[in-house]
């Protein structure tokens, strides 16, 4: 049992830990910033994996300095089912607001650009083997980069954040930070969709991230692993990015609705988060202690 005398010493040191990553994560990614926005010769893969592994080796030193261990990072695969749910989830926030831009005329479905996104150069002929490498190679080619910001966000920030405050608060405040990590990009590279507002983008951006973060805490929290969180993120990189954006061609306002800065996964990943966790909120009750499964 944990000593009451102990806890105003406990968040102190959780809270620590957490300031302490925010400043070494900003630190570190500052490179990865000035890549994705100059280039210098890197190809766009590359300077977005040096951006995403600054999360993760901002944990690893504060965990490694403050603990001088590992242990509670989350390493461990937890049980297969989070694993499918995660690879899931991308497809229940995701694909609606293409279906209703196809249908509606917003935009065009046009599979054969899928084979303009393969990585390393793979090259294939028609649009079902260039959606198999997709799903495959390039799944593997995301998770080696999201499992980087993973390690940070849901490996180190929640389950610190998590020994402070409420589930809800952590997936608020991971949420913001997790925005106002992408921000830079947003404003200055070219990761964002063309022919809207940038403020409309930001603001479907934010909406979408902070709602997915209670998705994230929820598995990072039920599995005790990192690796759902990780799964979650390639899968909505690759589902998202790779295949729904490559595959709809603009018509008039279809990005509006459909990519990551439109308002139609925004909406829809605040319901999906709301059917799995608002709705029931006894749910969270019945979380396992995060404590419990340290891995």
């Amino acid at each position: 049992m944990i000593d009451p005398g102990d806890a105003p010493s406990g968040a102190k040191a959780a809270w620590g830990k957490i300031i302490a990553y925010c400043l070494l994560t900003a630190l570190l990614c500052l490179p990865g910033y000035y890549l994705g926005v100059h280039r210098m010769g890197f190809a766009p893969r590359q300077a977005s994996a040096v951006l995403m592994w600054g999360p993760a080796l901002a944990a690893l030193i504060v965990r490694l300095v403050s603990e001088r261990s590992l242990v509670g990072i989350g390493f461990g695969p937890g049980r297969p089912v989070w694993l499918l749910i995660a690879l899931l989830l991308p497809f229940a926030y995701g694909l609606p607001p293409y279906l209703l831009a196809w249908a509606s005329g917003l935009g065009a479905f046009v599979p054969a650009r899928w084979g303009e996104v393969l990585p390393y150069g793979l090259h294939v002929t028609g649009a079902l083997p260039a959606l198999g490498l997709i799903f495959t190679v390039g799944f593997l080619d995301k998770i080696s980069r999201a499992v980087g910001e993973e390690i940070g966000w849901r490996g180190l920030l929640v389950p610190e954040l998590l020994k402070v405050t409420s589930f809800r608060n952590t997936a608020l405040i991971s949420g913001v930070i997790w925005t106002l990590w992408h921000v830079p990009l947003i404003l200055f590279s070219d990761y964002r969709a063309a022919g809207t507002p940038v403020a409309f983008q930001l603001g479907c951006f934010a909406l979408m991230i902070v709602s997915s973060s209670f998705l994230y805490a929820w598995l990072r929290q039920r599995s005790g692993s990192v690796w759902p969180a990780a799964v979650l993120h390639a899968a909505h990189n690759l589902l998202v990015q790779s295949v729904l954006d490559q595959a709809t061609q603009d018509r008039g306002g279809a990005f509006y609705l459909t990519t990551e800065f439109g308002l139609g996964i925004a909406l829809c990943t605040v319901l999906v988060a709301w059917l799995i966790l608002g709705q029931a909120p006894r749910r969270l009750a019945h979380l396992l202690p995060l404590g419990a499964r340290q891995v």
